[in-house]
């Protein structure tokens, strides 16, 4: 069961920047945020509330910085993405 006090633990936790109900509101952000920092737990609760597709989404259209390397490595495998080549590469 999902309770609304976990949902916004996590805007309250990996968007501290601003008000839960505008990171919720766009969750896009928040995504990236426990793509790039989020303990498994975050992960797994994300992935039940918006779905694997929201995170893939998620991930594919972040700007660059907004997800390190390491993370991005990891998840685009997680995910059975492609790697993107490095910055002036492609």
């Amino acid at each position: 069961m999902i309770r609304a006090e976990d949902v916004e633990r996590l805007a309250r936790a990996y968007v501290w920047w601003q008000e839960p109900e505008r990171t919720l509101s766009e969750p896009a952000k928040l995504l990236r945020q426990i793509l790039r920092l989020g303990r498994a737990e975050d992960y797994v609760l994300a992935e039940k509330v918006w779905g694997v597709e929201a995170l893939r989404r998620a991930l594919v259209d972040a700007l660059p910085g907004e997800i390190d390397p390491k993370s991005e490595h990891f998840w685009r495998l997680r995910f059975g993405l492609e790697e993107t080549p490095p910055s002036g590469m492609g």
